[in-house]
């Protein structure tokens, strides 16, 4: 099975206010966060965490995956750490941290799709069009979209199915739009043929 998340935000406190999240505190949110994860993935489960992984008292919160079942795949966001750091001297070893916790490692910018059902899905932290600013920030860092459907998180909302600029689906797997549940592929193909307006056939 595959499984995808994003927008953990493991240890960040102003998380809670920003998104209005119903916990007391970080370790409160974190805590929910990986029991639902243990809860529905299996160690043999593949899960592709779209990036904003941790942040806080990077240390402690990134030391949270760890913890989590599964083959853990990282297609970075903004608020990671290499995002941050990238061009920086300190770039390599903020890379083979990530890599401590996850079995891979994508960089934001490296274009990666997935196969669902025999549709192919672009993964990114990033939706073709869609921030929760009124701009598009770091634009120069989101994919081209060339038609094929999105999925991505980065954006906070409660809409788990948009559309770009050019009408291509973008499925959001962001925590705060699932109930800071883990999202199961058959959850992402329903969204999609929900979009393109067909019968679901799994």
């Amino acid at each position: 099975m595959i499984w995808f998340t994003s927008d953990t935000h493991f240890g960040h406190a102003n998380i809670i206010k920003y998104c209005d999240r119903p916990f007391d505190d970080t370790d409160h949110m974190d805590e929910h966060i990986i029991a639902n994860w243990n809860s529905v993935v299996a160690p043999e489960d593949t899960v592709i965490h779209l990036g904003d992984i941790a942040l806080g008292p990077i240390d402690k919160s990134l030391a949270k995956v760890s913890r989590l079942n599964g083959y853990k795949i990282a297609k970075l966001g903004n608020h990671d750490r290499p995002f941050m750091r990238d061009g920086k001297a300190d770039y390599d070893d903020w890379m083979q941290r990530y890599a401590e916790g996850f079995d891979e490692v994508w960089h934001w910018a490296d274009e990666r799709k997935v196969l669902l059902n025999g549709q192919e899905f672009v993964v990114s932290h990033f939706p073709y069009t869609g921030d929760h600013t009124p701009s598009d920030r770091h634009a120069d860092k989101r994919p081209v979209d060339e038609g094929f459907p999105l999925i991505h998180g980065h954006t906070h909302s409660t809409d788990r199915l948009t559309f770009s600029s050019k009408g291509t689906p973008q499925i959001h797997v962001g925590v705060d739009a699932w109930a800071f549940w883990q999202v199961h592929e058959d959850e992402v193909m329903n969204l999609y043929v929900t979009g393109k307006g067909m019968s679901l056939t799994i």
